[in-house]
């Protein structure tokens, strides 16, 4: 284990970002979203942007907090040894198969 690895083990940040995280899950499971409406969310409610600035404010807080510390990793490394504690969180949250949420026509047709 790498020594940031360790750190990140062992501080409160990384709780709330996950916790954020499993929130933010939730938030599309309520709303029917499949993994593909990820890319392109036919809809944002305001709990799903609230969530979704958090988690980013969160995580490079938490990024900055390991650099602080001294820790030479990069955001990819970082985001590394995150990957596998968010897959945990998607795998206990599962979406729709295709969803269940029409898209709303967001253009501007005559």
């Amino acid at each position: 284990m790498k020594p940031f690895e360790k750190f990140l083990n062992d501080t409160l940040g990384t709780k709330e970002l996950l916790e954020t995280y499993l929130e933010l899950r939730q938030e599309f499971q309520r709303l029917g979203f499949s993994e593909n409406d990820l890319e392109n969310p036919p809809t944002y409610s305001p709990m799903m942007m609230r969530l979704f600035h958090k988690f980013g404010d969160t995580q490079k807080a938490l990024f900055n907090q390991v650099k602080d510390y001294g820790f030479d990793v990069t955001f990819t490394e970082f985001m590394s040894y995150m990957k596998p504690l968010m897959d945990k969180i998607n795998e206990l949250t599962p979406l729709e198969k295709n969803g269940n949420i029409k898209r709303r026509n967001q253009r501007d047709e005559d």
